[in-house]
């Protein structure tokens, strides 16, 4: 069919090409996970994939790091405007890192590439991953004590790794020259560009198959078709404002609390989502750029809307975000940022508790553990060559009005995986030596929160360092409804003298701590927030918590006023009386 013959597009054709469209932006991912050199992306999936039409608004994505996606269209834009439209031609791949040019932070590396079909440009190709190093003040490139951007790694503006398919060596051996584990960089980087020519090889197919204007218009409908259903779901919640708040318990540098208040305004089939009243950026590195506070907000209204809805430009569209320039989610430049994906963490919670304002409508969720957990070993391997080792441990979600938290789970900001423990001990210095939930961390309720969890990690080499940047070490993850707020978190190291705190003071922030072989640290992830009156839970799901181990008999007095007695041939009977009510 001529091109220009095509003026609509069928819906099962729209339907077949929204589909091909996100299978495509899923092998990317596949070839990005089985090509690339870290654990990073091939153990942890700290990576996101998607499509892009010619404009760089966002049309497919996979399902990876949400955190990622919201921004990345940020990224794509920078890209289009500094490299300009015209300057593109088959083969390029644009590389950035520039928080203040879209992206997260700085160890979160995108690739761009364009997709020509003849000399059309029809769209790009983009993925965003998480690097083990990109230079700055701390190994691992997450600096507790940096002020400035400058302090925290390399910072790259758009510019072309590939033009025209050759690839730029200058360019590439000055990136492997600022970093600290070079051959993991370069490995990784050619996996984000094999992940980009898959996409390009793909969309010519499905170009060639049904034409690149019937496609390019199913992409518009596509778009259209997740506005209507996004509008739609926001028309039946009640117009009103609602406000929520919560806070960073501190920036890594100075040891107080700065809030995050987020006011909804719910107008007819549009929603405003205002920042005023948030605190000043911070000196320490948790500050939120643009595109990271952007993509917490729309992740979030996905979550409490319809997760059904396909994700894509046309979903952020009823959207409009009011926050204020110099507070912690919009700082000016050159502040510091690295740490920023712990501030989204507390955005979607915010977001989340002004949702759960709203007297019907939105899906909420109690708070999750709210933190990435962002944990750095640097040390020498056993081949004598430089390994950091970058956990991000689970914790628990939050439960919801109908149903428990769910345990040992990233933020579903983030969507990663755990890394096994024979994945890390094959790579690294390292002995894991305790993986298990925490007892007791899910917050009670009618329905309790999700489990964090612990891990053991013996150092093996004789000389290490651990940083690390978290949070809700000291303000625990709240609940709703009457519920339990989860236990915090904790880091610590066990010298072979018991448990110390990593970071006496700040608890959740340390910088460049000396380790030696045999030294013990001990990561100890929040458990989610409950939902309801603990009062309220059915003492079948009691005695069933007992039995797995996820609450103890002493903490089932304290929390759910009940008394629990271990069965001789096994389970437990639970005696719960309070309200004027028994059950047994």
């Amino acid at each position: 069919m001529p091109s220009h013959s095509v003026t609509a597009v069928d819906p099962v054709t729209v339907g077949i090409i929204r589909a091909g469209l996100v299978s495509i932006s899923r092998e990317m991912g596949v070839t990005l996970r089985q090509t690339a050199y870290s654990t990073i992306f091939n153990e942890g999936g700290d990576f996101s994939c998607g499509l892009f039409d010619a404009s760089g608004r966002l049309v497919a994505q996979g399902e990876f790091v949400p955190i990622h996606l919201g921004a990345m269209p940020f990224s794509v834009r920078s890209a289009i405007d500094e490299i300009g439209i015209e300057s593109f031609e088959p083969g390029d791949t644009v590389l950035l890192n520039d928080p203040y040019r879209g992206g997260s932070h700085l160890p979160d590396l995108t690739a761009v590439s364009p997709v020509f079909v003849g000399d059309r440009l029809v769209g790009f190709a983009a993925n965003r991953a998480h690097h083990a190093d990109v230079g700055g003040g701390v190994p691992g490139s997450f600096n507790a004590r940096a002020r400035e951007n400058y302090q925290e790694g390399l910072r790259i503006p758009p510019v072309k790794l590939y033009e025209a398919g050759r690839l730029n060596s200058d360019l590439r051996d000055l990136i492997l020259n600022n970093v600290r584990v070079p051959s993991d960089m370069r490995g990784d980087l050619e996996a984000q560009v094999s992940a980009n020519r898959t996409a390009v090889d793909r969309l010519r197919e499905l170009c060639a198959r049904y034409g690149t204007e019937t496609v390019t218009l199913a992409v518009e409908e596509v778009c259209r078709q997740s506005e209507r259903r996004m509008r739609a779901v926001i028309s039946s919640w009640p117009d009103g404002v609602y406000v929520g708040e919560d806070y960073m318990e501190n920036d890594g540098i100075v040891d107080e609390p700065i809030r995050i208040r987020v006011t909804l305004r719910v107008r007819g089939d549009e929603i405003t989502v205002d920042f005023e009243g948030t605190g000043p950026q911070a000196r320490g590195p948790i500050n939120a750029a643009p595109g990271m506070t952007a993509s917490a907000v729309y992740l979030t209204l996905q979550a409490a809307s319809d997760p059904t809805i396909p994700a894509n430009d046309g979903c952020f569209r009823p959207v409009t975000l009011n926050v204020p320039r110099g507070c912690l989610v919009n700082p000016e430049f050159p502040a510091a940022c690295t740490a920023g994906n712990e501030c989204a963490h507390r955005i979607v919670n915010t977001v989340m508790r002004a949702f759960a304002a709203l007297p019907h409508g939105p899906r909420v969720m109690a708070c999750d553990h709210g933190s990435s957990n962002n944990v750095f070993i640097d040390s020498i391997g056993a081949r004598g060559d430089r390994e950091i080792l970058y956990q991000y441990p689970e914790g628990g979600w939050g439960a919801l009005a109908h149903k428990d938290g769910e345990n040992a789970m990233f933020s579903f900001m983030g969507n990663c995986p755990n890394t096994p423990g024979e994945a890390l001990e094959l790579r690294f210095p390292v002995r894991l030596t305790r993986y298990e939930l925490r007892q007791d961390s899910g917050g009670a309720g009618r329905w309790r929160g999700g489990l964090g969890t612990r891990r053991d990690y013996e150092i093996l080499a004789s000389d290490a360092e651990l940083s690390f940047i978290g949070d809700r070490c000291k303000l625990p993850p709240w609940g709703l409804a009457g519920a339990s707020a989860g236990a915090a978190g904790r880091y610590s190291i066990d010298r072979g003298a018991g448990l110390e705190p990593a970071a006496p003071v700040l608890a959740s922030k340390g910088v460049e701590i000396p380790l030696r072989r045999g030294d013990v640290v001990v990561i100890e992830s929040a458990g989610g927030g409950g939902y309801g009156d603990p009062l309220e839970r059915p003492v079948e799901l009691i005695a069933a918590d007992l039995e797995a181990g996820y609450v103890s008999a002493s903490a089932v007095a304290r929390d759910y006023g009940a008394s629990a007695t271990r069965r001789a041939g096994g389970g437990w009977d639970v005696n719960q009386s309070r309200n004027g009510r028994r059950d047994t």
